[in-house]
């Protein structure tokens, strides 16, 4: 997994328009969240990023995708999630240039720099981002629901 104090790597993923370095899609403090449509803890993960990005001020959330745009569409309609996404389609550059083994991955961005990150997604990890978001959240209260705690993470597609 890419390391926190790392610059912001340009890579190029899709948006439906074609081709743009990934940075285009965001200003300011980012949270990328890696996921592929198999997987059911990128579910759980994915859902509690959407709701993060609802409420918390000031903090983009974007889902990267390592489907293609239409499966995309299909799984975030299937499971009712709505985020902007962009496509890290094959040859997966985006996940291989992060350093993502499993997903569900987040990367959380800041200033051109990545200040946190999570490979997999652990109970651990996800109690660290509240604690991590609360500058953007205040007092509220999230957190993975139980149901996804023991889906495991599977492997990045790149790495397949």
């Amino acid at each position: 997994m890419i390391a926190a104090g790392t610059r912001v790597p340009e890579v190029d993923v899709y948006d439906g328009k074609g081709p743009a370095p990934l940075p285009v899609f965001f200003q300011g403090p980012t949270m990328l969240v890696f996921f592929r449509g198999d997987c059911r803890r990128c579910e759980g993960v994915l859902g509690l990023a959407a709701g993060l990005g609802r409420i918390a001020k000031g903090l983009t959330v974007i889902g990267v995708s390592q489907e293609t745009i239409e499966d995309t569409a299909k799984y975030l309609k299937q499971i009712g999630i709505k985020l902007p996404v962009v496509i890290d389609d094959r040859p997966y550059q985006a996940s291989a240039i992060f350093e993502i083994e499993t997903v569900p991955a987040v990367v959380v961005l800041d200033e051109d720099m990545v200040t946190w990150t999570s490979d997999g997604c652990s109970a651990e990890n996800i109690d660290a981002l509240a604690t991590r978001m609360s500058s953007w959240i205040g007092d509220r209260e999230f957190a993975l629901r139980p149901e996804y705690f023991d889906e495991p993470p599977v492997e990045s597609k790149h790495r397949a």
